[in-house]
């Protein structure tokens, strides 16, 4: 009588092989929805905090501060002191959310100004003012969580946040998770 020797049998190994094939292909679809899900969610929180750091920047400067978004590669918040400007802080799309994509409202605008009470002012070189960050991701399948950040200073109604488009018609229309209408 022969003694067996301890280990697995090439058998033993495919059929593991297998059904680690099989759990990969049905885990698969999830788990891209899942990062594609989180860049969104990165992406638009880092907008969010832009917009929020610019706005205090110019409260506690007392002083005219500007979120300059770049829809490629982030964005930066630049302080205007006695009509010098200083970049204060810097966000890479890169860092948490290198396939995200940032839409602008209106679609020509890149920056947004806020003077020392934190209000909304005109651009000084008078482009357009972003109103709304739009935020999705093209790797992710149908059915993703697309997000929004609406901006507004104004501290009534809705102030700046971020929201859900609500492609779906899923949420009540006082929901307040729910984009304004010029955000949706």
């Amino acid at each position: 009588m022969k003694g067996r020797y301890p280990g697995f049998t090439l058998i033993e190994l495919m059929v593991a092989l297998a059904i680690f094939g099989l759990l990969l292909m049905l885990a698969g679809p999830q788990y891209a929805k899942l990062m594609g899900d989180s860049q969104i969610r990165n992406a638009a929180e880092a907008m969010l905090n832009g917009v929020q750091q610019a706005q205090a920047r110019a409260i506690h400067g007392n002083t005219l501060a500007r979120l300059q978004v770049n829809m490629a590669t982030g964005w930066q918040v630049i302080e205007t002191i006695e009509g010098v400007d200083n970049v204060v802080q810097v966000y890479s799309k890169a860092d948490g959310a290198p396939r995200a994509v940032v839409a602008p409202t209106p679609g020509d605008a890149t920056q947004i100004t806020f003077d020392g009470f934190g209000r909304i002012v005109p651009n000084a070189d008078a482009s357009s003012t972003l109103t709304c960050l739009k935020v999705t991701n093209p790797d992710v399948p149908s059915g993703a969580r697309n997000l929004n950040v609406a901006i507004s200073s104004t501290g009534m109604g809705i102030g700046t946040k971020m929201c859900d488009p609500d492609p779906n018609n899923t949420l009540q229309p006082n929901d307040p998770m729910l984009c304004p209408a010029g955000c949706r």
